[in-house]
């Protein structure tokens, strides 16, 4: 699978240095403990940095952090400039990052304290994106984490099919979405955010949930790395991180649907990268999911009589079709689709390929 220019890894016997970009706004009760889990990866070979981008907090937390960190070297208080906003923060704060990886971390999110593994296992495989699973948990709780031993490796082109309809067949974990269980180059970061303005740009439906309701541009941070990295990727068989939920996340006040549609989206920008890129038998499979996943998202917006962006919906729907079915991906478009159609009992089964490792002593 193509993949653009990166920088060249960490060399073997260096400290691998990155970034845990954290945008906070207000969440004083929360946004200590998610630095100090961000900190906790500082040793063993990993330097860490975290680079905390305050959405001017109205509730002291900003001040309690200067006076908790202002001497750490480790961590860089910013307040955010310019346009306001979750995304805007993150595109702020990318230009700001000074390692060669980086991710993001959210301020009521829990890393585990065997984070750093993941890191240290990059560097050994002069790799270039890896990651691990999620656990959900109540914000009041931390989960009791266990240090990660089985490693699962993954073809590219497999684990994007598996985040397009095959992920049960991966692990009993489900797909991670957000960036906490993954870390990524600071180049692919950086385009990863110019793809997102350009994927999203005078795309109302786009910019409506991907922009401002900040629902599938952690996916996409997912799709971008798996795209490209030029070899196997290495995935953490168990929970590296704690996805917190409570009524003030950010992901509290969706209804249910309309998460959905966003991590929609990201699939929608994965196909049409895989078109643009003439990896056909992947970008066949991709959208003929895709197309059926946004045929069924319609549907059961329609029942719950959620009929804004609707027709925006179902334009992208054809879109994506008419995209496939005019390209060399035409024949493994419609054969995956023909595929759905079939009885359950009837269709073929294909397993994901991949192997398992033990993480190196």
């Amino acid at each position: 699978m193509p993949a653009i220019e990166a920088c060249p890894p960490t060399p073997a016997g260096t400290p691998l240095a990155l970034t845990f970009i954290l945008p906070t706004r207000n969440r004083r009760e929360q946004v200590g403990r998610a630095v100090a889990s961000c900190l906790q990866a500082h040793a063993g070979g990993v330097r860490v940095e975290v680079l905390v981008v305050d959405g001017n907090s109205t509730d002291g937390s900003f001040e309690e952090l200067q006076q908790r960190h202002g001497n750490d070297s480790r961590v860089r208080l910013l307040r955010q400039q310019g346009a306001k906003g979750f995304m805007a923060a993150c595109f702020f704060a990318i230009p700001q990052v000074r390692t060669p990886f980086a991710t993001f971390m959210y301020d009521d999110d829990v890393l585990s304290p065997f984070w750093a593994d993941l890191p240290r296992e990059l560097q050994r495989r002069r790799a270039g994106f890896v990651m691990g699973f999620s656990v959900e948990a109540d914000v009041t709780k931390t989960h009791h984490f266990e240090q990660i031993t089985k490693l699962l490796v993954v073809k590219p082109a497999t684990l994007l099919r598996a985040y397009c309809g095959g992920g049960h067949q991966l692990s009993a974990h489900s797909l991670p979405f957000s960036p906490i269980c993954c870390l990524t180059q600071t180049e692919w970061l950086r385009s990863w955010a110019k793809e997102m303005e350009v994927f999203t740009r005078g795309r109302p439906l786009r910019e409506y949930f991907m922009m401002q309701r900040n629902a599938g541009p952690d996916l996409m941070i997912y799709f971008h790395s798996i795209l490209n990295h030029p070899g196997e990727i290495v995935v953490f068989h168990g929970p590296v991180a704690q996805f917190s939920t409570h009524r003030g996340s950010m992901t509290a006040g969706f209804e249910q649907t309309d998460l959905v549609v966003g991590y929609w989206l990201a699939q929608v920008w994965l196909c049409n990268r895989l078109l643009a890129l003439s990896c056909w038998l992947e970008a066949g499979w991709c959208a003929a999911y895709t197309v059926r996943g946004g045929l069924r998202l319609a549907l059961k917006r329609v029942r719950r009589s959620r009929w804004q962006w609707l027709g925006s919906l179902l334009k992208e729907v054809a879109a994506l079709a008419g995209l496939a079915l005019v390209s060399r991906a035409a024949g493994p478009f419609v054969k995956s689709f023909m595929i759905f159609l079939l009885p359950r009992g009837w269709r073929p089964k294909s397993g994901l390929l991949l192997r398992t490792e033990q993480l190196a002593g």
